[in-house]
């Protein structure tokens, strides 16, 4: 059976200029029409649909039931279309759909392809923002290229998230992120974990971010750039509460070593501090790898 790739879709969008958003809508009249079909999913031309397995081999891959419903029911990528998969170890395969017994889907995979080493690696420590803000952080840290979130507990916590539905929302939220921004890995989301724990897992090589007036803009720190014959260079950053750093946990980052940053002279949201923090930083590191 040929595979069937995903159908190309022809657009003439209209000669004089128009908000993208009517475009989109179907805008038409005189000066033109969009031109698509309703049968199928409206995708860019050349570019496969990506799913998700959390380990990829040669073979039969079965997906399980939620990408199994996302392929067929939202998708509707039907038997023999060709798509990407992705692992959660950053292995990435093309392969044919399949209906499999019982109901489910599989993915056919014959050669697989490792993701190329990072050379950098970025993970951001932070305490949890209050409501859906935290999933909010967690889908813009994917989108980003983050490589991993650590959850912390410290004495100004405001939100210590508890039981597993929460970081099965997360893990979900990293999951359908990573498909849309094509990134090869899944972040890595940890479990609650006190500060001081955190702190240790370092290797001496983390910043943290803080108002205290010995704190340098992180755009000047060149603790934030990777250092000579480091390969792979990690770097972990630290993202307080609501309420700031205690006075203990202030002396506990300076008995550490690690290095102290601003992100300028006004207060921010967790979620804020941590986005802009990554950032910044990944440009740093983009710019001497």
């Amino acid at each position: 059976m040929q595979p069937n790739r995903a159908r190309r879709v022809m657009i003439r969008l209209p000669r004089s200029t128009h908000p993208p958003d009517r475009v989109r809508q179907g805008w038409g009249g005189s000066s033109g029409a969009v031109l698509a079909s309703l049968s199928s999913p409206v995708i860019i031309s050349g570019v496969l649909r990506r799913l998700h397995t959390t380990k990829l081999f040669v073979g039969d891959v079965p997906l399980d039931a939620d990408e199994t419903h996302h392929a067929r029911d939202v998708l509707r990528l039907r038997d023999g279309t060709e798509v990407e998969i992705f692992d959660d170890a950053g292995q990435i395969a093309e392969g044919i759909i399949h209906e499999a017994p019982g109901g489910g889907l599989i993915v056919r995979v014959r050669k697989l392809d490792q993701a190329p080493q990072r050379l950098n690696a970025l993970t951001i420590a932070a305490a949890v923002p209050k409501g859906d803000r935290a999933d909010w952080l967690v889908e813009k840290l994917s989108e980003l290229d983050v490589d991993q979130y650590i959850p912390l507990l410290t004495d100004r916590s405001v939100v210590a998230p508890a039981g597993g539905n929460k970081f099965d929302r997360w893990h979900r939220l990293a999951i359908e992120s990573a498909k849309q921004c094509r990134r090869s890995r899944v972040l890595r989301i940890e479990k609650p974990t006190p500060l001081a724990q955190a702190m240790s897992m370092t290797g001496g090589q983390g910043i943290y971010f803080t108002t205290e007036f010995d704190a340098r803009h992180i755009a000047t720190l060149a603790d934030a750039q990777p250092r000579a014959g480091a390969s792979p260079f990690h770097t972990t950053l630290f993202i307080g509460p609501e309420g700031g750093w205690s006075s203990d946990e202030l002396s506990a980052f300076r008995a550490s070593g690690l290095t102290p940053a601003s992100l300028g002279p006004t207060i921010l949201r967790v979620e804020t501090a941590a986005i802009a923090a990554a950032v910044v930083v990944q440009a740093l590191l983009y710019k001497h790898q």
